[in-house]
C-alpha cells in the first residue's frame, strides 16, 4: 500500500475529530492497520495518519493537535493494554484486527467532544 504524502494544513482542514497521539503511542492498537498517509517536516518524517469511522488518528514524532477530541493519555494507555492482551491470545490476523477495530472505535467514541451545532 502507498501512503499519500499530505500537509498537516491539508488534514486538519479535512477533519473534524484529529486526535493526536506520540510516536508509538497507540502502536498496539495500530499494529494491523496501514497509515493512508504522512507528513513530513524539516528533519524528516513528522508523523503517520489513519483514519478510523471519520475520526484521523496522528500519530508520530510531531503529530498534529487535538481537534474536538480529549486529550486522555491514560485512557489511551487502558486501550493499549487491552490491546496487547489480545495480542497474547495467538489469534488469526482477521480476527485480531476485528477486535482492536472494535477496541479503538470504542475508545475514539469516549474521546469525542459532543459536536455543538449552531443556528
Amino acid at each position: 500500500m502507498i501512503k499519500l504524502k499530505a500537509t498537516k494544513k491539508e488534514m486538519r482542514e479535512h477533519y473534524w475529530y484529529i486526535l493526536s497521539v506520540d510516536y508509538c503511542g497507540m502502536q498496539s492498537l495500530l499494529r494491523e492497520r496501514q497509515p493512508f498517509a504522512y507528513s513530513s517536516r524539516a528533519e524528516g518524517w513528522a508523523c503517520d495518519y489513519y483514519e478510523i469511522d471519520g475520526v484521523l488518528i496522528s500519530e508520530g514524532y510531531a503529530p498534529l493537535s487535538n481537534k474536538n477530541m480529549k486529550c486522555d493519555y491514560s485512557l489511551i494507555r487502558e486501550y493499549e493494554n487491552k490491546a496487547l492482551e489480545i495480542d497474547s491470545l495467538g489469534l488469526y490476523l482477521d480476527e485480531r484486527k476485528d477486535k482492536k477495530t472494535a477496541l479503538v472505535k470504542e475508545l475514539l467514541n469516549k474521546m469525542k467532544k459532543p459536536m455543538k451545532y449552531e443556528e
